[in-house]
């Protein structure tokens, strides 16, 4: 008798080997990539980063670390940043490395999906940043960052059934406002400038994972 299972579990495990697995999209998740750059400071290594121009509709006045979203052309996560880097800092492309290997990935609670890389800026004043993205440009010396310890808060998420959920066939569903999940938000303060939001979670990941390696 034919092994039906174990002929559906071959064909399965064909089909698996042949692909890489994916981010579930079917909510319609973005991609954007961002450079973490490391940079050459008065106090020894540190880092890059922008201030948004008040200009911009979307965290106007922010601090960030260069970036942007993905498109098709740039062919992958890694050249993303690169351009964003450059189109955002006036930088030639010589002017950046990027470092082998990919820092962690972020995934938001708001649909964002962030490839953060980190590289090298060699020739800081070299920089002629774009007017229309970036107000402003300053650094940290990372071993600011050694016995820093950043605020932090919960935020709460909640949702709620809309007015077309099926109760009839899940009746046990509340039907008012839910709270489901909390994240933590970080904040470091340095000369006046407040890095929070995505930035600051990337910049923690990243510290949290290498910091202790980088500054004696």
């Amino acid at each position: 008798m034919e092994d039906t299972l174990g002929l559906l579990g071959r064909k399965i495990a064909g089909r698996l080997a042949e692909r890489e697995p994916q981010l579930d999209r079917l909510d319609y998740k973005r991609d954007a990539a961002v450079l973490l750059p490391l940079v050459e400071t008065p106090e020894g290594p540190g880092l890059l980063f922008e201030v948004r121009s008040a200009k911009l509709k979307w965290q106007p006045g922010e601090i960030c670390f260069p970036g942007g979203r993905f498109e098709v052309q740039d062919g992958d996560f890694a050249a993303t940043a690169l351009r964003e880097a450059r189109e955002e800092l006036g930088l030639p492309e010589a002017a950046v490395e990027l470092l082998p290997g990919r820092l962690d990935i972020l995934v938001t609670h708001l649909g964002l999906v962030i490839h953060p890389y980190a590289g090298l800026i060699r020739n800081l004043e070299a920089a002629r940043p774009n007017p229309d993205e970036v107000q402003e440009l300053f650094t940290v010396p990372l071993k600011f960052f050694k016995d820093y310890e950043p605020r932090q808060v919960t935020m709460q998420l909640a949702n709620r059934a809309p007015a077309d959920f099926p109760f009839d066939l899940v009746p046990t569903m509340i039907r008012d406002w839910r709270q489901r999940i909390g994240y933590r938000v970080f904040f470091y303060v340095y000369e006046g400038h407040v890095i929070w939001g995505m930035t600051a979670r990337i910049l923690h990941s990243f510290w949290l994972r290498f910091g202790k390696d980088l500054v004696s």
